[in-house]
C-alpha cells in the first residue's frame, strides 16, 4: 500500500522489504517492495552500491556509525531518510546485521512516533553542521567523523549513550507495533512447491517465538522496576549510611542503659546493608543490560522471521523471481539464535542472582529498622548525651526520630521486584528452531538456492 504526501511516498506496516550487500555495500538482492519504492529495477539496483538511494538530507555521521557497528560484527538500527530515483522521499526504520560475506537490510515503516520524531529533528541539526564543516574545507571522512561525534552527543541527550543503546530500544517498540498492527506471516494455500514447506518452517518459528513476544512485555516491566529502583538506591544509601552515624554521635546517660550495646548492633547491620545495596546497585545494572539485550535479539530475530515468512509468500504468489535470498534470511535467523541463546541464560542467571541479593537487601533493612526504633524509644525516655564536640543531643535525636519514622519504604516495592525477576525466564526451545532453520535450508537445496 503506497501512496504520496506532498513529497514523501509513504508505505504500509505490511510492506517489509531488505536488501543484501557485500562487504563494500555493493547490492546483491533485493525484494519487489524495496524496487516499488526505490523506482529502481532489480537490474539497475543489484549491483550498484547502496548508497544509490542515499538522501543528501541524512548526516554523513549516522551512515559511520552504522558501518563502525557492523565492522565490529554487531547489529544495528536506525532511522533513514531514502530519495527514490522519481526523486521522492521515504523514511525507513533499518535494521543491519552482519552475515558471512557480507550484510542483510531489513527495512519497515517508522512507527514509534515518540522515538522518529525526535531523531529527525536531530538529523536536521547535525546535516546542518556538517554541510558547515564541509565549507570549512573539511574532506568527506572528517565531515562523517564530526557528525557521528555529534549525533552521539544528541543521542546521549535522549538517555542513549551509544548507538547500539539506542537500537536496543527503538526495534523492540517498533517491532511491538508491527504486531499490534497484525502483521504476520501470511499463510498460503498448501502446494508440493518446496516454498511452501520454507513458508510452514517459518511459520511455526513464528508460532514458537509468540510467547516470547509476550516474554518481552515482561521484561520490560522488569526493566522499568529495575530503572525505578536503582535511581534511589542512592537516597536508600544515604540513609542507612545516616542511621549509622547518628548512632555514634549520642548515647544515653543511664549507664544500665542497652542503648550503646544496640548502637553497636545497629551500626554492624547498617554497614552491611550500605555493603549489600552498593552490590545490588551494579547487580541491578547488570541484569538491566542482560534484559534489554534479551530484548533486542528477541526482536531482530523476530523480524528475520517475518521477512522470510512474507517474501516466501511473495514467491509462492509469483511475485518474486529469485529464491536466493530466503538463504540469507535463515543464515541471518541462525545468528539471532547463536545470539540469543547466551543472552536468555545470562539474562536468567542474573535474575536468580539479583532475587538473592534483593531479599538480602529487604532482611538488612528490616534488621535496621527495628532496633533503631527501639534506640529512639530508650533515648526519648533516658535522655540523649552528645558523643561528639559541638554536637547539639536534642537535634540529632529529632533528626532520629524523623529518618525512624520514614524507615526504608522501598523494602516493600523491593520484594515485589525480587519476585518478579525470579519469575520472567524467557521459554526458548533452542533445539525446535534449529530444526525449523534445517527444513528452510533443506527445502532450499531443492530449489537450488
Amino acid at each position: 500500500m503506497e501512496y504520496v504526501d506532498g513529497n514523501e511516498r509513504r508505505f504500509g506496516a505490511e510492506d517489509l522489504f531488505f536488501s543484501t550487500t557485500d562487504t563494500k555495500g555493493v547490492i546483491r538482492r533485493t525484494n519487489r517492495v524495496f524496487d516499488s519504492l526505490s523506482r529502481y529495477t532489480t537490474e539497475e539496483l543489484v549491483g550498484s552500491p547502496h548508497n544509490i538511494i542515499r538522501h543528501d538530507d541524512m548526516p554523513a555521521g549516522a551512515f559511520k556509525l552504522v558501518w563502525d557497528e557492523l565492522q565490529q560484527g554487531r547489529s544495528s538500527c536506525i532511522y533513514v531518510l531514502n530519495r527514490a530515483k522519481d526523486g521522492l522521499d521515504y523514511w525507513v526504520f533499518a535494521t543491519m546485521v552482519p552475515l558471512a560475506d557480507g550484510y542483510l537490510s531489513v527495512r519497515v515503516r517508522p512507527t514509534n512516533h515518540a522515538m522518529f520524531t525526535p531523531v529527525k529533528e536531530i538529523y536536521s541539526r547535525v546535516r546542518a553542521a556538517e554541510r558547515a564543516y564541509a565549507e570549512e574545507g573539511h574532506g568527506g571522512r572528517e565531515v562523517a567523523e564530526h557528525g557521528a561525534a555529534l549525533l552521539i552527543k544528541e543521542l546521549a541527550e535522549l538517555q542513549y549513550h551509544d548507538l547500539h543503546n539506542f537500537a536496543r530500544a527503538a526495534l523492540p517498540r517498533e517491532l511491538a507495533l508491527l504486531v499490534v498492527e497484525g502483521v504476520r506471516v501470511p499463510p498460503r494455500a498448501e502446494s508440493d512447491s518446496p516454498m511452501f514447506a520454507v513458508l510452514q518452517a517459518v511459520a511455526a518459528i513464528e508460532r514458537d517465538t509468540d510467547e516470547l513476544i509476550y516474554q518481552l512485555g515482561e521484561y520490560q516491566e522488569l526493566i522499568n522496576g529495575l530503572g525505578s529502583w536503582a535511581g534511589g538506591v542512592r537516597s536508600v544509601i544515604n540513609r542507612a549510611n545516616r542511621v549509622g552515624l547518628l548512632m555514634g554521635e549520642v548515647t544515653s546517660p543511664d549507664g544500665e542503659s542497652s542503648v550503646p550495646t544496640v548502637s553497636e548492633r545497629v551500626k554492624e547491620r547498617s554497614a552491611q546493608a550500605v555493603e549489600v545495596l552498593r552490590q545490588l546497585n551494579s547487580s541491578l545494572v547488570a541484569l538491566y543490560e542482560a534484559a534489554s539485550e534479551v530484548r533486542f535479539r528477541s526482536s531482530m530475530m523476530r523480524l528475520h522471521t517475518l521477512m522470510a515468512g512474507i517474501f516466501a509468500a511473495a514467491v509462492l504468489d509469483g511475485e518474486e523471481g529469485s529464491t536466493d535470498a530466503i538463504g540469507d534470511l535463515a543464515e541471518a535467523m541462525l545468528s539471532d539464535l547463536e545470539s540469543l541463546v547466551p543472552s536468555c541464560q545470562e539474562a536468567a542467571d542474573l535474575a536468580e542472582r539479583l532475587e538473592g541479593d534483593l531479599r538480602g537487601v529487604v532482611s538488612n533493612l528490616d534488621r535496621v529498622k527495628r532496633p533503631f526504633q527501639r534506640w529512639i524509644r530508650a533515648l526519648q525516655d533516658e535522655g540523649a548525651q552528645a558523643l561528639v564536640d559541638d554536637v547539639d543531643a536534642e537535634a540529632v535525636l529529632q533528626e532520629a526520630v524523623a529518618v525512624g519514622e520514614q524507615g526504608f519504604p522501598e523494602t516493600a516495592s523491593l520484594a515485589e521486584l525480587a519476585a518478579k525477576a525470579r519469575g520472567v525466564v524467557v521459554t526458548l526451545d533452542e533445539s525446535v528452531i534449529r530444526e525449523r532453520v534445517a527444513t528452510v535450508r533443506q527445502a532450499l537445496s531443492q530449489l537450488g538456492a
